[in-house]
């Protein structure tokens, strides 16, 4: 009996194989991206932030920072000069609004539309890669204009990591 429980199991594993799956360990991520190794390193160039909020450009150094070590895609590096890559993070567009507010005139309702794009320059094949312009549009109740703007970009950056890694 436990011949054909090893049958099986070795079975279901090489259809797994042949669907494209992977077999990954604790050895790191293997995914190939648009940097080509995990040995690349980025450097933030600039970031367009056409919103009134000062805490935008740190919040989203901070998540693109966060995101790439979880997914070792490449390493972040201060220096531009020494970066294999150099990002660009563009918010195209950035609109708010109190769809519904209580009798005290606080927010009860909010509604928040971010479009934003993120461009990869190689420095050595002169290359750029963009993720074309990701959109993300949330309502939100009882809950902080900078909370919504907050969740709604760490939605994009996800997208934007998710673009990086499916190098078609």
């Amino acid at each position: 009996m436990k011949n054909i429980y090893t049958f099986f199991l070795l079975g279901f594993l090489c259809i797994l194989c042949s669907c494209g799956y992977k077999v990954q360990g604790l050895s790191g991520h293997s995914s190939q991206s648009v940097f080509g190794g995990s040995d690349k390193t980025v450097a933030i160039a600039k970031i367009e932030d056409p919103s009134l909020y000062p805490w935008i450009n740190y919040y989203l150094t901070n998540k693109f920072h966060s995101e790439m070590n979880a997914r070792k895609l490449a390493r972040f590096v201060a220096d531009q000069d020494k970066a294999d890559f150099l990002m660009e993070i563009i918010i195209h567009k950035f609109y708010t609004a109190d769809s519904l507010t209580d009798e005290q005139d606080r927010m009860l309702l909010n509604s928040i539309v971010i479009d934003m794009e993120v461009r990869l320059n190689n420095r050595h094949t002169g290359e750029t890669w963009s993720s074309g312009i990701l959109s993300s549009s949330e309502t939100f109740q009882q809950v902080t204009e900078e909370y919504a703007a907050q969740e709604t970009l760490q939605e994009l950056v996800y997208k934007a990591f998710n673009s990086m890694e499916n190098n078609f």
